[in-house]
């Protein structure tokens, strides 16, 4: 069975629409498996890299790296941490000077006495796995995920995995499906050189708790009714997850072929409309600097999951 033969329609051309080239890069990347010497996809880099989201978040960053706030954190979705993950999220070109000037920026910060208004996070011994995989990730992608200053956070998230189950104190100190699922996107992220046996113990730890839970429900540990978000398809997502996100850290850490992932993958099956696409949802777009076509950031995210669990070559 091909990914293609489960869609109501083909939504390629819809992303490969150059009005939006992020879209289009990744789609070529991801969907058409185009390699880096491929011309369409050389010339679609280069225009997502000069035009919004990217550009927009570009533009407001400051010659040492940062974005305009206060510390890290704050504003929330705005500040030098968030832009981060943006950038991340929309596929940055990660050689570029001013993404590594960004994350080596993080990474002076969270060494200085303040830690960069973080100590919030890292003066408990455990929690916000979902801050500090989210840190993992983009610092990695932008070439530091061998670098000394970065193995805190590795093994902060592998002793949150090992001793604590992913608890977290925002979650009245149960495992957290949030905190695990961006603890594997972050430790997935790593070069094949730093992922130790720890780091790969602790992936398989992540995938099994993301994975013997009613996904779809979202019935893991919490005191509270799961949130809203969870059953609605949402981009971009910062410290939160829904179920395609927990597919996607799931498929990161190269477990999609899991058959307990096949629930939830059909439930992202029956999300899908006439034409193939997938109605996605921006819950903070108020907040954000880059605003962008969730729809079609939703599809792109789903069609991957999908040709990574049901690919051509395949049984």
């Amino acid at each position: 069975m091909s990914w293609q033969s489960l869609l109501h329609d083909d939504p390629v051309p819809w992303l490969l629409e150059k009005g939006d080239p992020a879209v289009r890069a990744l789609t070529l990347r991801h969907l058409l498996d185009r390699g880096p010497r491929d011309a369409e996809l050389r010339e679609a880099q280069q225009r997502a890299m000069s035009s919004p989201p990217i550009s927009t978040l570009l533009r407001q960053q400051r010659s040492d790296g940062s974005w305009p706030g206060p510390n890290l954190y704050a504003p929330k979705y705005q500040s030098t941490h968030w832009s981060n993950l943006l950038l991340v999220e929309y596929g940055v070109d990660p050689g570029d000077p001013r993404v590594r000037r960004a994350a080596r920026r993080v990474l002076d910060d969270l060494g200085s006495p303040g830690q960069g208004g973080m100590a919030w996070v890292f003066g408990r011994d455990h929690g916000a796995s979902c801050i500090v995989g989210t840190m993992v990730r983009y610092i990695s992608l932008a070439g530091y995920g061998t670098d000394e200053r970065l193995e805190p956070l590795v093994q902060r998230l592998v002793r949150d995995s090992k001793k604590f189950d992913a608890a977290c104190w925002i979650n009245a100190d149960q495992p957290c499906a949030w905190g695990y699922a961006r603890l594997i996107w972050g430790l997935a992220a790593l070069p094949e050189d730093a992922r130790t046996r720890e780091v790969e113990r602790t992936l398989r730890r992540g995938v099994e708790f993301l994975l013997s839970y009613r996904m779809t429900r979202g019935a893991y540990p919490t005191g509270t009714e799961p949130s809203y978000l969870w059953r609605q398809i949402s981009f971009p997502l910062f410290y939160q997850a829904d179920i395609l996100f927990v597919l996607r850290a799931i498929d990161a850490a190269g477990a999609i072929d899991d058959p307990r992932a096949q629930i939830a993958i059909a439930w992202l099956l029956s999300r899908q409309d006439s034409h193939g696409r997938w109605a996605g949802r921006s819950p903070y777009v108020d907040r954000t600097a880059s605003k962008v076509n969730a729809s079609k950031w939703a599809t792109l995210h789903a069609l991957t999951v999908l040709k990574h669990a049901f690919p051509e070559n395949g049984a």
